[in-house]
């Protein structure tokens, strides 16, 4: 079982191999592995800090430094999926819920509002 926060299935999905630091991306690179190269696991989609953030530097104390600017991410998301926090869903089914309700929508700016990595993900041909 792998804990995701809703926002980080659209990280995944732009993912390039930047990151906040080598053992953030060495994590990242991890964790798609496991979700692309494995049966389909399960996830569930939690509220706070996920296995993505355990190598990220803005957390602190199981507790993110950044703010509520990931917990809007993370509401825009589950919003547009027609989703809830601590729902558990195969990744292939969640990938494909994002695909249809945010990006195939173009609604991707309006989730990732005042993301720092937003221009890469909007400069990376769509993912349809």
């Amino acid at each position: 079982m792998i804990y995701l926060r809703p926002h980080h299935g659209l990280c995944i999905q732009h993912f390039i191999g930047k990151g906040y630091s080598d053992d953030f991306i060495s994590n990242m690179k991890n964790i798609i592995n496991i979700l692309e190269d494995s049966s389909n696991p399960k996830i569930t989609l939690v509220s706070g800090v996920d296995d993505i953030c355990s190598f990220c530097p803005n957390n602190k104390n199981n507790s993110c430094l950044s703010g509520q600017k990931p917990d809007y991410y993370d509401m825009a998301c589950l919003e547009l999926c027609g989703l809830n926090f601590g729902d558990t869903i195969y990744w292939k089914d969640f990938k494909k819920k994002i695909q249809a309700s945010i990006f195939k929508t173009n609604k991707l700016k309006e989730v990732c509002i005042n993301c720092e990595w937003l221009d890469i993900c909007e400069n990376l041909p769509k993912r349809v």
